[in-house]
């Protein structure tokens, strides 16, 4: 996994974040059926709080990515303020990051983004649909498998696991989690290379499933 990967993931998710809002969304139901239990987080994860905005948990040889978080954040900024001059930043920040160190980078990998939310673009089936449209329209090879309501921290959610096919890029998939709690949306996204996702599957749904926003 290079670091350029990474980075390129990380501006294709905020600029997708940040794109949604302005995206008109109709009414109807929300994604997805009867929400489901939530699943017991494993024992032998490790909890991350963040000044009692959020906690998640993670396996014991993930580790956040706080020593590179900063200037990722800055370069995803520079990148898009160069490329999309019309986007702005100041409504959403990617507040988490992490994955298995290895030399180049962290992989797999799973984020935090939250963003506040717009008219047009505050209920759950608004931030899910604008999701979808966006990519439908925007991006290469998008393509949804599974779309489903369950419930994480006693709040409704969606899970949306869709590929994505690049050129440039490679195939990837994704798990896309989106919570809606006051004037914010969360999403959390667990990424991996096409032909790795499926031995990161289950640890990516445990860490989802982990979730909590404190405040």
């Amino acid at each position: 996994m290079e670091m350029k990967k990474l980075m390129v993931l990380l501006v294709s998710v905020l600029l997708l974040v940040l794109t949604i809002g302005t995206i008109g969304c109709g009414g109807g139901e929300e994604a997805g059926s009867t929400p489901t239990p939530e699943p017991t987080t494993p024992a032998d994860f490790t909890t991350y709080t963040s000044e009692g905005l959020f906690s998640i948990s993670y396996p014991p040889d993930w580790t956040p990515a706080t020593s590179v978080m900063g200037e990722l954040w800055e370069e995803v900024k520079e990148q898009m303020e160069s490329e999309n001059p019309g986007v702005s930043l100041e409504d959403a920040e990617m507040l988490f990051l992490a994955g298995i160190p290895t030399e180049e980078g962290y992989y797999p990998n799973v984020g935090i983004v939250v963003e506040s939310r717009s008219p047009g673009y505050r209920t759950l089936n608004e931030v899910v649909e604008a999701n979808d449209a966006f990519d439908r329209e925007y991006t290469t090879g998008y393509q949804v498998l599974s779309q489903v309501k369950t419930t994480i921290d006693e709040r409704e959610a969606v899970v949306i696991d869709s590929v994505d096919d690049e050129p440039g890029f490679g195939k990837w998939r994704y798990i896309q989690v989106f919570i809606v709690k006051d004037k914010f949306a969360w999403m959390v996204i667990g990424s991996a290379e096409f032909d790795d996702f499926k031995h990161y599957e289950d640890t990516f749904y445990d860490i989802a499933r982990s979730f909590r926003i404190l405040k």
